[in-house]
């Protein structure tokens, strides 16, 4: 009973020092606005083509937390075979080579060993951060590593909120700092199509939290039929390489597309139909006009502005526009077709300053809660510990 206690304790005290933490105070929702409106497609170069990427998935390491029976030269192999040309290795808390090719290489892993799966993905990094909160409760907590991780690198992505515990509502119109968000992150399908609805990227955009959406298979198992090339990038980059992309992903010149699984266990239709997905052929802005036209007649475009609200579709077409009104602070378009292919843009969105919409929100830090909170850590702590003491020096 002593050690079991003592066990019991020594956790308290480990959850309590894996806790510290500033107490933010947070900016509400500051809807966008201006007369300008700013386009991701605005350097758009149709002989430049899309590039399709998976820039988060997992492989077999010999180092780090392993969720993936392939190395990466395997994984890397069954990608390129559905017709991939950037794949990016983001293993927990540990940075991945390329396994071909050294200058494809792209500093990324995906953080974050707590029990609530509030992970992030910090591109650009030369190492691996190893603090995170066990259980991340609070919004300052969730803040407080992506400012962390963002000041090692070039930005952060947050991950699979769909999928994160605690992520409501009012968490995606408090947090900011991070640049990409996996709007839809269901695993395969089990979502039932639910994710289609980008519920959490529309949250963010409807507070002013200019992000763009970046799914991924985030697959853990390349041979898994069901699991590989269902989400993924179409990057407008001239190269494969870190220091052509990084522009691109930061301005939004990409679109991404959730991919039905062909074949349902026949690799070569599956391989064949992944070469032919329906594509965005040109898309941009011109003076008001959001405008797109596609490879293949879409059943169903939408467009999308605040609060997830539709504001226009049309069905069985190729090309969609739509002149954006004042009431209109951004838009996005989603193209749904008849077999499960649906192909998602960034949003066009308003401003008045700077080159974009994107806003470092302040969150000064209140310093009389932060005080309280971390004082009371250390009592929980301490007492913990001292309990551990008096079980087993108690005579």
């Amino acid at each position: 009973m002593k050690s079991l206690a003592a066990l019991l304790l020594a956790v308290i005290a480990g959850l309590a020092a894996f806790s510290v933490s500033p107490i933010y105070r947070f900016e509400g929702p500051v809807p966008f606005s201006g007369d300008k409106i700013y386009s991701p497609y605005a350097d758009f170069d149709s002989a430049t083509g899309w590039k399709r990427a998976c820039l988060h998935t997992h492989t077999r390491v010999d180092k780090g937390i392993n969720e993936c029976p392939y190395y990466p030269d395997e994984v890397y192999s069954d990608y390129m075979s559905y017709g991939y040309d950037i794949l990016g290795f983001s293993n927990h808390q540990a940075l991945t080579p390329h396994p071909i090719d050294s200058s494809l290489y792209i500093g990324v892993y995906e953080h974050g060993y707590n029990l609530f799966k509030f992970h992030l993905n910090p591109f650009g990094v030369s190492s691996v951060e190893k603090f995170d909160h066990i259980l991340p409760v609070l919004r300052s907590q969730k803040q407080m590593m992506i400012d962390r991780l963002a000041a090692d690198g070039d930005f952060v992505q947050l991950n699979h909120p769909d999928r994160t515990h605690t992520i409501d509502s009012r968490t995606m119109q408090s947090l900011s700092g991070y640049r990409l968000i996996e709007g839809d992150s269901g695993f395969e399908e089990w979502d039932h199509g639910s994710g289609t609805a980008l519920r959490h990227w529309d949250e963010a955009l409807s507070a002013g939290r200019y992000v763009h959406n970046n799914i991924n298979d985030d697959n853990h198992d390349s041979k898994n039929h069901f699991a590989i090339a269902r989400r993924c990038s179409w990057i407008n980059t001239p190269s494969p390489r870190w220091d052509d992309i990084r522009g691109q992903l930061l301005k939004g010149n990409f679109y991404t597309t959730r991919v039905p699984d062909f074949g349902h266990g026949d690799t070569a239709v599956k391989r064949a139909a992944n070469l032919s997905l329906p594509r965005i052929l040109d898309i941009g802005l011109r003076t008001d006009t959001v405008y797109m036209r596609l490879s293949a007649p879409a059943a169903l475009i939408k467009v999308t502005s605040q609060n997830g609200r539709t504001v226009d579709s049309v069905t069985n077409s190729t090309s969609v526009e739509y002149v954006m009104t004042d009431e209109d602070p951004y838009v996005r378009m989603t193209a749904w077709y008849g077999d499960g292919t649906t192909v998602y843009t960034n949003a066009f969105a308003r401003y008045s300053e700077g080159s974009s919409p994107y806003r470092e929100f302040p969150h000064p830090v209140r310093w009389g809660m932060t005080v309280l909170w971390n004082l009371m850590l250390l009592a929980v702590a301490s007492a913990s510990i001292f309990g551990i003491i008096s079980l087993f020096w108690k005579k």
